[in-house]
């Protein structure tokens, strides 16, 4: 892996950041049937298996910051990692993932 250690943030603050950022970039790295049952909105859909080849087709600036999530925070973490590995500098991990998000009620699509 990398000795970079992966940033964490709750979704309070991920919620925070978006409503100061529409353009922030939100990476839902679960699966695609996980997509289809609810997803973030403006997140974009990449694999955690797919995360390393992907990554340069939605960001190829390696200082912009990455938020992930998955369903709780596993899965983003894994990715998290591989983005650091490449060189990303600037990337978070989202603690709690969708179903925390969806527990405080903030906005999903399904």
């Amino acid at each position: 892996m990398t000795d970079n250690k992966v940033q964490k943030i709750d979704v309070q603050e991920l919620k925070r950041l978006m409503d100061q950022n529409p353009n922030l970039l939100l990476i839902d790295v679960r699966e695609q049937n996980e997509w289809d049952s609810m997803h973030i909105p403006n997140a974009v859909l990449i694999p955690k298996e797919s995360i390393a080849d992907k990554i340069s087709e939605v960001c190829d600036n390696k200082s912009q910051a990455i938020y992930l999530h998955c369903r709780s925070g596993v899965r983003s973490l894994h990715a998290a990692e591989s983005l650091l590995a490449l060189g990303y500098h600037e990337v978070y991990s989202v603690d709690g993932g969708i179903m925390d998000w969806a527990m405080y009620g903030y906005e999903i699509v399904e």
